[in-house]
């Protein structure tokens, strides 16, 4: 079943049916990515900041598996009341703020920032490219930043917990997409996405003074899902774009 209307995400239904989303895919294929490119990085206490961190998977998972304490901060207070009863842990405070500005921070203050499925839900270039900006302007240099993203090359692949685009159609930068969502009860949540090109992402963060980024397109093993591979064998649901300050 789908859900008739597409859902906004700052919504308090997007939130209540994010937090039953099936995240399998992004386990295996976002999170280990996200923990490799801060490999070697993390250290007691050390600040991290998660951009747009929903319902708190990735913020989790940075205090947990590295050590980090993470500031965890997105513009929907449904999401981040989820995230604060699902998730709560010490070494992460998660924070409201306005998906503008980072206005807490102080310059050169944070050693890593991590942005995961954040950039395809908000239709605003300039929006973007200021938090953009901000990023790089809170990171220590040097310091790595890791952005998550749907694969612009995969729209219309139905894999098996998500769809982004209609098959067949080819999207511009800035187009409307429709997406679906499958949650772990099987129904699909119905949102709507924004097309960018991978180029168009590489400016928004030269644009910003960061280096071009390194680019990964993960994808699963064929012979984990025998006897037919899904989608995900072959083609990457996601991108995982890497550059530093």
């Amino acid at each position: 079943m789908i859900a008739d209307d597409p859902l906004g995400w700052d919504t308090s239904a997007a939130a209540d049916a994010y937090r039953d989303r099936d995240m399998r895919l992004a386990e295996r294929l976002i999170f280990p990515a996200v923990l490799r490119g801060l490999a070697g990085r993390a250290g007691s206490g050390l600040p991290a900041l998660d951009v747009g961190c929903g319902t708190g998977a990735v913020a989790a998972r940075l205090a947990d598996a590295g050590g980090w304490t993470v500031q965890a901060v997105d513009l929907s207070a449904d999401m981040l009341d989820i995230a604060r009863a699902d998730r709560p842990h010490p070494r992460i405070t998660y924070r409201l703020f306005d998906g503008r500005t980072l206005d807490w921070l102080a310059d050169d203050s944070v050693a890593a920032a991590v942005c995961c499925l954040v950039y395809c839900t908000d239709p605003d270039d300039d929006r973007l490219a200021g938090l953009t900006a901000e990023i790089r302007r809170v990171l220590r240099p040097g310091a790595p930043y890791i952005l998550a993203d749907l694969n612009p090359a995969a729209t219309g692949v139905a894999f098996s917990t998500l769809r982004n685009g209609e098959p067949d159609t080819a999207y511009a930068d800035g187009d409307t997409v429709s997406t679906l969502l499958r949650l772990r009860d099987g129904t699909m949540m119905a949102g709507v996405t924004y097309h960018r090109s991978l180029d168009r992402y590489r400016s928004l963060l030269t644009g910003a003074g960061f280096p071009a980024p390194t680019v990964e397109l993960p994808t699963l093993p064929a012979g984990d899902t025998a006897p037919e591979a899904p989608a995900e064998t072959r083609t990457a649901p996601y991108m995982i774009l890497t550059t530093h300050a």
